[in-house]
């Protein structure tokens, strides 16, 4: 770049703080954590308590939150979070529907900050778009197709910038386990465990790799499961879900639209980042045809795509990679080199600070 722009990443929750461990939150950080190897950054959100620490040099901020707007948890705010607006040259939103990003843009713009958002499918305020501010926006730099499509008000422009991974952390470490399927993430009824759990052949064994977030779904899981071979984990370590990652055979993210509630689930996967994890660590995966998702996968290549909600599908789909392992080691094999090609953090930020300076 031809400048060094200040850029301010404002997240309304900080990654690990107050237990908060979403995926929209670890993508804040970890670009933030890329992006301060070219240019100063900043990371600001909220948490219960106010502090300022360092990440190697990068400054991470927690305001403290003075209060939930409209009760909500996850829409915190303290006005004193306006004066990182001052700081930066570029402001990075992460949540579109966000009291944190209505007020900094609101300041921002006619301070003339060059002003961008990554929407990770939170709900809380929507201020901007009840006044139609969201052109205000220089870019919105999208996970996916499917989440422009769902905020075709938000940004002057729309831009695809997929998630990233760590492709140091995630790497292959294990050998194959004959058999072996991994489902991983938190155990919430728009992720569709049940359509796996009904899949699973006799000959193969799936382990659920999460915390149960809801318990009445949690309890429906374990009915499923009874005298079929899938086994929970509640709390795997960092290193041991890497492990898991690498030894399997294939990584399924069953995702829904419509939940065993039946209730409807408008964004269920933005992008699903356990994807590119497992696919980093060398294992192919099957997910469902469902939000951002298919975009990930190169169908046939690094993984297959089913119907969601279709047990028989998701079994047709294990019994492809299950029972040609080297096929499914050839995928597994395509998978990591896709994902070194494109989807590092290194080359997320890279696209990022691409866009920073179109507008500069």
């Amino acid at each position: 770049m031809t400048d060094r722009p200040r850029v301010l990443h404002l997240t309304p929750r900080l990654f690990g703080y107050d237990g908060v461990v979403g995926g929209g939150e670890r993508y804040a950080l970890e670009l933030a954590r890329a992006m301060f190897a070219h240019v100063p950054v900043r990371l600001v959100g909220f948490a219960s308590r106010g502090s300022r620490e360092t990440d190697g040099q990068l400054e991470i901020h927690a305001e403290p939150a003075r209060m939930a707007v409209a009760g909500r948890a996850y829409d915190p705010v303290n006005l004193g979070f306006l004066r990182h607006i001052l700081w930066a040259d570029v402001i990075h939103f992460h949540q579109f529907r966000s009291t944190a990003c209505a007020l900094g843009t609101l300041l921002g713009r006619p301070l003339r900050r060059r002003l961008y958002v990554t929407d990770h499918g939170g709900g809380g305020s929507n201020l901007l778009r009840r006044l139609r501010l969201g052109g205000w926006l220089h870019a919105h730099l999208s996970q996916s197709e499917f989440t422009i499509g769902t905020m075709p008000y938000v940004g002057r422009r729309h831009e695809i910038i997929h998630a990233g991974v760590d492709a140091d952390r995630y790497r292959p470490v294990a050998e194959k386990v004959a058999g072996r399927v991994v489902y991983l993430g938190r155990l919430l009824p728009h992720k569709g465990v049940e359509h796996l759990i009904e899949a699973m052949p006799e000959n193969a064994h799936l382990l659920v790799v999460g915390r149960a977030h809801d318990t009445e779904y949690f309890k429906y899981l374990q009915e499923r499961a009874a005298g079929r071979p899938v086994e929970f984990v509640a709390d795997a370590a960092d290193d041991h879900v890497v492990e898991l990652l690498s030894s399997a055979q294939v990584l399924v993210l069953p995702s829904v639209y419509d939940d065993f509630r039946g209730h409807r689930q408008e964004l269920p996967e933005l992008v699903g980042l356990v994807l590119l994890e497992a696919m980093a660590c060398g294992t192919p995966v099957i997910c469902t045809r469902v939000g951002g998702m298919p975009e990930i996968v190169m169908e046939g290549e690094t993984g297959l795509v089913v119907e969601p909600s279709s047990a028989p599908a998701i079994a047709a789909a294990l019994t492809t990679l299950l029972d040609d392992p080297a096929r499914a080691a050839a995928m597994g094999a395509a998978a990591r080199q896709d994902v070194m090609a494109r989807f590092t953090w290194d080359a997320i930020a890279g696209r990022c600070l691409h866009e920073y300076e179109r507008d500069a």
